[in-house]
């Protein structure tokens, strides 16, 4: 078992500054959870409260329903894998993978046997006699998860360890973390600011800002329905577009943009969702790739905008628009087989049956 559960756990500093609000989440057994936020929102420190690596200020830690707030983070039976590598240059593959093992007086046949199956497990059993020096990054990566494999831990916590590697490893690298819960079976919990990292690996996603808990669920559901404002701008590339308005009661529901330069007509559906939200401001929210050069549906409205930048990308384009006046740069994606031209203005189609809308004040969603 290797359940993990955080019961009101907060971080102040003396200073003051307190940068981990009230987090409350349990992490199943065998469950890959991510930690996403930008730099600064409390996830590396909440990963390192879990390893015993900072003390918590407040609430209560569990690991398998054992507290382990005064457990010292070597009888915590976690293992984590940073950043940096933190390998010994002076040490072999086989040393480095074997180090941990040999400090906590494991026997030599079960270290030489764990450690090869670790390397079998990683495809480096033919590394195993080079140094550090000698390896490429994603071979020092896979040193670093070795050393982490070969202790059998309940839990394994990663902070951000591809970030030093280049784009086509990364994503080569997340796959075979993905590969190895599925193979290990064990609890992870996994530290990252890459959107894309989040929804491509974890079961859950728990996405924090400054501190606090936003929303804690499947990547699709997060993908899908966004907690608040927050939520719908973080999980998504490119960015959610957001309008400000209003919406009235006129012929159906409608959402009327904050200077009265255009609306939208909503679908029955969704006027039905938002019966009674007449009352204030509001924020519309929708997703680049519901925003088409054509209609794709019978919700599409159309709306003429300014094209400012297109950024062809293989298989679609992306095209940065204004919209009149109205303040502010909007996106949407297209299949490449379409060449808006830049510097002159066409027709884009609202799916309207895709709009999010959030409150003005609080940013939740509606």
């Amino acid at each position: 078992m290797g359940s993990v559960r955080l019961e009101n756990v907060s971080k102040k500093y003396e200073s003051g500054a307190t940068v981990v609000h009230n987090v409350d989440v349990l992490i199943n057994d065998k469950e890959f959870v991510v930690l996403v936020g930008p730099s600064g929102c409390g996830k590396s420190t909440t990963l390192r409260m879990i390893a015993g690596l900072e003390e918590i200020s407040e609430g209560t830690i569990r690991i398998d329903d054992a507290v382990v707030n005064d457990v010292a983070p070597k009888d915590r039976d976690i293992a984590m894998v940073f950043q940096n590598y933190a390998l010994y240059p002076h040490m072999t593959v086989f040393d480095n993978l074997a180090f941990g093992l040999k400090m906590r007086k494991y026997a030599k046949a079960d270290i030489e046997t764990r450690v090869t199956q670790a390397a079998e497990i990683l495809g480096i059993k033919d590394l195993l006699d080079r140094k550090p020096k000698a390896l490429s990054g994603g071979q020092r990566q896979r040193v670093a998860l070795g050393r982490a494999i070969v202790r059998r831990p309940k839990v394994f916590l990663f902070d951000e360890p591809l970030s030093n590697l280049d784009a086509n490893l990364r994503v080569q690298m997340r796959t075979e973390i993905s590969r190895l819960h599925k193979q290990l079976r064990t609890t992870m919990i996994y530290v990252t600011h890459d959107q894309i990292e989040a929804m491509s690996m974890g079961d859950r996603i728990v996405v924090m800002d400054k501190g606090v808990v936003q929303q804690m669920e499947s990547p699709l559901t997060i993908y899908n329905t966004p907690a608040n404002r927050f939520v719908a701008g973080f999980i998504g590339s490119p960015t959610m577009n957001f309008f400000e308005g209003r919406l009235i009661a006129q012929e159906g529901l409608q959402f009327e943009e904050a200077g009265k330069r255009f609306r939208f007509p909503l679908t029955a559906e969704m006027g039905k969702r938002l019966a009674g939200q007449t009352a204030g401001e509001v924020t519309l929210g929708i997703r680049p790739e519901h925003i088409g050069a054509r209609s794709q549906s019978s919700a599409g409205r159309p709306l003429t905008v300014n094209v400012e930048v297109t950024e062809p990308v293989g298989n679609e384009i992306f095209i940065y628009f204004t919209i009149g006046d109205v303040a502010g740069q909007y996106v949407c994606r297209i299949p490449s087989d379409i060449h808006p031209e830049a510097g002159k203005s066409c027709e884009l189609f609202f799916d309207t049956s895709k709009f999010h809308f959030f409150d003005k004040g609080s940013g939740r969603a509606l």
